[in-house]
């Protein structure tokens, strides 16, 4: 019985092993596809400045040395969004919460500017990433703002 029972499984394994009607092995593309053009420009990041879009969202955040920093938020979305906040990590992986000054929801079509507090002994030098913060919401990170743009 068990030997039944085992080559019924064989005779199985086979059938459908055998039902594939194309080539066996690797198979080589039809088209010549060429390689995606390429082109080297020259970038120029904007010290102290930071942007973010996205869902119709839009923040900036700003730090240079010896300002205040600031962070204003322009909801472009159809859905209102929760509190603006954020946090940065700094260039040696530390999480420091900014305290942003009186923030509240916005509605569609609203914005905000609010000044950010931070730690007196962290400076705009400090920083790695930023990260923007909707409500509970991380909304992800702010990248630098490129000069001209």
């Amino acid at each position: 019985m068990r030997a039944a029972r085992v080559l019924i499984a064989a005779l199985i394994v086979s059938a459908v092993a055998c039902t594939n009607d194309g080539p066996s092995g690797p198979v080589t593309p039809t088209t010549n596809a060429s390689p995606l053009p390429t082109v080297d420009q020259q970038v120029r990041f904007v010290p102290g400045e930071w942007t973010y879009e996205l869902y119709g969202v839009k923040a900036t955040f700003t730090w240079k040395a010896g300002a205040q920093p600031t962070l204003s938020v322009k909801n472009g979305s159809e859905l209102p969004v929760g509190a603006p906040g954020l946090y940065v990590v700094t260039r040696d992986q530390r999480h420091v919460d900014g305290k942003v000054a009186d923030p509240a929801p916005l509605d569609p079509s609203a914005s905000g500017n609010y000044d950010v507090t931070f730690p007196s002994d962290l400076t705009p030098d400090d920083v790695g990433l930023v990260v923007l913060e909707l409500g509970d919401t991380n909304w992800g990170a702010l990248g630098p703002k490129i000069a001209g743009s």
